[in-house]
């Protein structure tokens, strides 16, 4: 497949190559706000929505993101929902509770579940013998053809603009947070011997679907996601990951690894305990939040891409200043890696005032070209 030139800094990164011009980006621009997307491309896709992919398309070029995390720029085909009522709690489609996310809506959870659609079992017994296929049960081949159509679509929606990185969101630990809820998981995860045998049924799924997107064509690079952690650090303790979640990691990598695929592993909180076991399971990549340390990884992993450390929650509550030194603290660690990829974590949200924005924006951006001009100098 040929690329725009738009995306060659996209591609470079995921190749291993040195950046240029300017420090690679990725951004989450699903969560923005309508007024924040009305001011920035003068369209209003509430009012407009048959234009929302056009206003996405110009947000990706404003913020000028190389690569998407986890899919194509929205479309129409989204459902949109008009927040200005100040109502915090609406319903989808198909009646299911939505709370917002930018003009959008995300699914209401109940203590961390994400399928919501599936039955909570009610007892640990019930949870311990939970049969995943049950709600998941496609093949490699029906998933490599639902995956080629939604690619395609990705790459449709993005156009020329930025390089969308398709993602599987429930990697291991995630599977019983996202189909039991937090309680839930905790309880079941001091089971620890059918414990395993539940997480084997997880990762069964998990390696079909690596197994089908490794052989989706054009695929330049996967987003794994699992959220290891909270703000304060992990759930369980660390040996408890080790013995239950990363030894499934390799058997999940492998088809995306022998395809020649790179991994860009993503999880939400502080996972500095964990950094080094998610290298050594195989991912080329990590996106995380500021409270992973951020100096360390540029010292002990020079070879891969690094994503994030910015922190949402300084761009969203300010003053300007405070953004100037958090700009100023992440980008000037992370220029040192020559795959470090500048990125908000937990997202741009629909609560960042707009002259947050643009103040972060203007200071990223003149930051970033001159940053990259003094490294391309020592090296």
């Amino acid at each position: 497949m040929e690329y725009a030139m738009s995306l060659e800094m996209g591609l470079s990164l995921l190749r291993g190559q040195r950046r240029h011009g300017r420090l690679p980006v990725m951004e989450h621009l699903s969560g923005i706000s309508c007024e924040v997307i009305t001011h920035l491309t003068q369209i209003n896709p509430v009012m407009e929505r048959h234009r929302v992919n056009e206003a996405f398309g110009r947000l990706a070029e404003i913020f000028d993101v190389d690569l998407l995390w986890g899919g194509g720029l929205p479309d129409c085909t989204r459902e949109i929902y008009d927040w200005s009522d100040g109502q915090t709690v609406k319903k989808n489609a198909r009646g299911e509770d939505v709370v917002q996310w930018g003009i959008f809506g995300a699914a209401h959870q109940e203590d961390g579940r994400h399928f919501t659609h599936v039955p909570k079992p009610d007892s640990i017994e019930a949870a311990l013998a939970f049969d995943p296929s049950v709600y998941f049960p496609k093949t490699v081949e029906q998933y490599r053809e639902q995956f080629t159509a939604d690619y395609q679509r990705m790459r449709q929606n993005c156009g020329k603009t930025c390089l969308p990185i398709p993602h599987h969101y429930t990697t291991a630990f995630h599977w019983p947070l996202a189909n039991f809820g937090f309680e839930l998981l905790c309880e079941a995860g001091m089971e620890e011997d059918r414990f395993d045998q539940l997480m084997e049924r997880f990762v069964e799924i998990s390696t079909r679907i690596t197994t089908a997107w490794s052989q989706v064509p054009d695929v330049a690079g996967f987003i794994l996601h699992d959220d290891l952690a909270m703000t304060g650090g992990p759930i369980f303790a660390p040996d408890w990951y080790r013995q239950h979640i990363f030894k499934h990691y390799p058997r999940i990598f492998e088809p995306l690894k022998q395809a020649g695929i790179p991994i860009i592993f993503t999880s939400d909180g502080n996972i500095n305990a964990f950094v080094d076991d998610i290298f050594a399971a195989g991912a080329d990549g990590l996106n995380f939040e500021y409270m992973v340390d951020l100096s360390y990884l540029v010292e002990n992993y020079p070879e891969k891409i690094l994503i994030g450390n910015m922190n949402s929650h300084i761009i969203a509550a300010g003053p300007l200043d405070r953004i100037t030194d958090e700009v100023n603290r992440c980008l000037s660690i992370g220029a040192q890696s020559p795959h470090f990829v500048v990125n908000i974590g937990g997202q741009i949200t629909h609560d960042i005032p707009i002259d947050h924005l643009e103040h972060y924006l203007k200071v990223r951006k003149q930051l970033s070209e001159q940053l990259t001009s003094q490294t391309s100098h020592t090296t």
